[in-house]
């Protein structure tokens, strides 16, 4: 930061663009909460995760050999 130059651009310039780009970038966050292109965390406290259970039952017996034209045909 303090490299005795003169003959280029003040290191506040570049100061001065990261910040600009950072206010940007919150601005645009912003803007998409409120949009509802992106929605916020609810608190983790309260909220509930229910599972959902959409497989089908299996059937548990003896006979779970699959038919023979489901069978692979690869003999070795």
């Amino acid at each position: 930061m303090v490299s005795g130059r003169d003959n280029g651009r003040p290191m506040s310039h570049y100061l001065g663009r990261r910040v600009m780009f950072s206010v940007i970038v919150l601005i645009i966050v912003i803007a998409a909460l409120k949009l509802g292109y992106i929605y916020p965390n609810a608190n983790p406290t309260t909220h509930i995760q229910t599972q959902i259970n959409i497989t089908k039952p299996h059937q548990q017996n003896a006979n779970t050999k699959q038919p023979p034209e489901k069978q692979s045909v690869y003999l070795g």
